[in-house]
């Protein structure tokens, strides 16, 4: 062990020289040295500790909870944009949105195998989507819905109707009244067997501009703006349901017809492509002129209201207005204009916000099909 004296021998020079530098550079020296060797030590000490580790597993949770939506929520949105929730009808969930997003599948899917010549199938028997590569069940002529089949009439796939051209033969159904030759979708067949019919009428009709008078003057709205009538289609009602109607008439004690309005949610192109009705289900306004308000959207064989199972329509067309909706592209809303039944000794119904109710469809017919824009 060195004696005192020696360590005070060195400590001068030790203490001139660092007296020469500044006195936080010998330590910062020292400090760099001393972290350059111990650094990775320490490094991996820290990677290793149960706490780094914890925080890399938050990160890494964090990073795909909001990276990416869940497989449950991606199934459940639209297949062609991705922004929208799948289309649902009575239970069965479309591939897509809408109708904008469906024309553009069944674009894609009808390039790929498009045949040159049309193809003549047993749509009634199809189990499954006839357009290639669709895999829902065919609900529609052999095809998921409307678009789909008009669709394939578009690309050849299926033979188009002699009378509407859009939508494919029905290949168990001919026409009747000696036009036996003609082949024809379910929809226009029906038409000429006494099923519901509509009649476009001119704008210079005097039909045309009663209607399109009395839906204005009744549109009890107050600093708003008007609707524009662009079209109106007469309601040609079938025989038997007229016969219910007046047979219903003559039980009341004092019948009183009245004009009231419906509206519904629009499933197809009513008023774009000519008065045709379609054979959706869920499309609410062709469903009611197809049974004469017998059966609703979706099937429902009744609305529900405050007066409880029955039929609601409203005397002013600005209260119906409010379920006008639609999924499709097309720039018109659609209404019904009803006559229905009342007995004169009831109670008046007040247009502002009373809705008119009838517990039986034979107490109501569809008498116009108003075509109208905002």
């Amino acid at each position: 062990m060195l004696s005192p004296p020696f360590a005070l021998e060195r400590s001068p020079q030790i203490h001139r020289d660092q007296a020469s530098l500044p006195s936080h550079r010998v330590g910062c020296e020292f400090t760099i040295v001393e972290t350059i060797l111990v650094f990775p030590f320490v490094l991996l000490l820290f990677i290793s500790s149960p706490i780094m580790a914890s925080i890399v597993r938050n990160v890494v949770n964090w990073s795909a909870q909001h990276g990416r939506s869940s497989p449950q929520m991606q199934s459940d949105m639209c297949e062609v944009c991705g922004k929208r929730p799948k289309f649902v009808e009575k239970g069965h969930k479309h591939p897509y949105c809408g109708r904008t997003c469906a024309s553009k599948t069944s674009q894609s899917s009808g390039k790929s195998s498009s045949p040159t010549t049309p193809i003549t199938v047993n749509t009634t028997t199809a189990k499954t989507c006839l357009i290639p590569g669709c895999p829902y069940d065919a609900k529609f002529q052999g095809y998921c819905d409307p678009e789909h089949a008009m669709e394939a009439v578009k690309s050849g796939q299926a033979q188009g109707c002699d009378m509407c051209h859009d939508q494919p033969v029905s290949i168990n159904i001919r026409a009747s009244r000696g036009s036996s030759a003609r082949k024809l979708c379910v929809g226009c067949n029906r038409a000429l067997t006494g099923g519901t019919q509509l009649k476009e009428l001119g704008n210079r009709d005097s039909q045309f501009q009663d209607v399109r008078k009395r839906f204005i003057q009744e549109w009890n709205v107050q600093g708003e703006a008007l609707p524009t009538v662009n079209k109106v289609y007469q309601v040609i009602v079938p025989r038997d349901h007229l016969s219910r109607y007046a047979a219903h008439k003559k039980t009341l004690h004092k019948a009183q017809e009245m004009r009231t309005y419906h509206a519904s949610l629009m499933l197809c192109d009513l008023g774009t492509k000519g008065p045709f009705i379609c054979e959706r289900q869920g499309c609410g306004i062709c469903s009611v002129l197809r049974s004469s308000f017998e059966t609703f959207a979706f099937g429902d064989k009744h609305q529900q209201g405050r007066f409880g199972p029955g039929i609601y329509t409203q005397m002013n067309p600005k209260l119906a207005d409010k379920e006008a909706t639609t999924i499709t592209t097309s720039p018109y809303r659609i209404m019904v204009a009803c006559d229905i039944l009342v007995d004169a000794d009831q109670e008046p119904i007040s247009m502002d916000d009373e809705p008119a109710f009838t517990k039986t469809s034979d107490a109501i017919k569809a008498a116009y099909v108003i075509v109208y824009s905002m």
